[in-house]
């Protein structure tokens, strides 16, 4: 049955009320009864330990849903801290020989470079792909695929420049074949376009950003026969079937599939609001926002290009995301125009990024460009 939600979803957010909100790749807008399920957090916790069974209730609740947005069985997902907490444990879980290689491109997130670099001091290379125009080929990946590489790593959407890979398929095949893991950074895709484990071994994403959740959790997907093959960086007493085992102090029985990875209690206050976001998400449809949203951001797209900004986000439709960006030489200047304007976007690093979520319509868009007239007339400095 078609959901009844109607797109956008402006009511359901007082901000995108009230505000163009272009924002959701740095912070997601959290639903506006989270705050009602944040109590019912609270009368739980208030309980005491009478409450830990419906903590335990949502947490099994919200990994069942993130598994649903997967399209995966719950026991391959858990939940960690963040998605860097996660890419982390995966790093630390591999049993590296020097001469490993990872390969990323410089279209990655620092936490998908930091937690590779950090290996050098064991004698892991990683090779940084080029992009050229916002893009990365496949054949970028596979002519640099070797022997000596154990871990694919790509983000099927670029923070930077909201492009997607649409190869995701082909290249864990590929990487696959040569004997490494093939992961996925999903944190600025999972809640906006349609995300699929099919060939992933490890995937993190964020939930305080198109999850509409909170801070403190990350969603985390572990293939079920990569659990054998990993040397767990990390465990405690959550990991584990039995933590009060009569020889406890001899040995330890971790539990079955992704759980295993999660060494004590999650964030319940952000696993509740996850919980609620996941189910709305899920009602509304991942695939139905995506094609909603399609003519919004070519909207963007096209209004900033003519604008004579230069756009970072490639032209090619298949790549387009919920992303658009453009460099600038000040761009902090841009985005406090804009949110003077009552136009909020990110800004830094030498590009300014917009990001169209469920809430955001063509008003939104409209709005932004208009704003950015006023800024590109003249100078960037002289005008700001």
């Amino acid at each position: 049955m078609e959901s009844q939600i109607q797109l956008p979803c402006k009511a359901r957010f007082r901000t995108a009320t009230r505000l163009a909100y272009l924002d959701t790749a740095a912070e997601g807008l959290p639903l506006d009864e989270s705050r009602e399920v944040l109590l019912q957090y609270f009368a739980d916790k208030s309980s005491g330990s009478p409450g830990r069974d419906r903590m335990f209730e949502a947490e099994d609740e919200a990994v069942c849903a993130a598994a649903s947005l997967l399209n995966t069985q719950g026991r391959n997902v858990t939940l960690l801290s963040s998605a860097t907490e996660g890419l982390n444990l995966l790093a630390n879980s591999i049993c590296w020989n020097r001469g490993d290689e990872v390969l990323i491109s410089d279209l990655e997130f620092p936490s998908n470079v930091v937690c590779w670099l950090r290996l050098r001091e064991q004698g892991v290379h990683v090779e940084v792909i080029p992009s050229r125009s916002g893009l990365v080929e496949l054949e970028d990946f596979t002519s640099r695929i070797r022997p000596q590489t154990r871990v694919v790593s790509v983000s099927q959407v670029s923070y930077k420049t909201g492009t997607q890979f649409t190869f995701l398929r082909e290249l864990s095949h590929q990487a696959h074949l040569a004997g490494a893991l093939f992961v996925v950074d999903a944190t600025q895709a999972l809640g906006r376009v349609p995300v699929s484990v099919d060939g992933v071994d490890f995937l993190v994403a964020s939930s305080y950003k198109w999850l509409l959740g909170l801070h403190g959790l990350g969603v985390v997907y572990c293939a079920p026969d990569l659990l054998s093959r990993l040397r767990l960086g990390t465990a405690g007493w959550y990991s584990v079937r039995n933590l009060f085992a009569p020889d406890r102090f001899e040995r330890f029985d971790l539990k079955d599939g992704a759980a295993r990875l999660a060494g004590g209690m999650p964030n319940f206050p952000s696993v509740y609001v996850l919980r609620a976001s996941m189910r709305f998400l899920t009602q509304v449809g991942v695939e139905r926002i995506d094609a909603a949203l399609k003519p919004i951001v070519r909207r963007a797209w096209e209004g900033i290009a003519a604008l004579g900004f230069n756009l970072l986000t490639p032209e090619n439709v298949q790549c387009a995301s919920g992303i658009v960006s453009f460099s600038h030489e000040a761009p902090e200047e841009v985005a406090r125009a804009l949110e003077s304007a009552g136009v909020i976007v990110w800004a830094g690093d030498g590009r300014v990024r917009v990001s169209i979520h469920l809430h955001n319509d063509e008003n939104d868009v409209d709005a932004l460009l208009s704003s950015l007239k006023a800024v590109r007339v003249v100078p960037p400095r002289a005008k700001l």
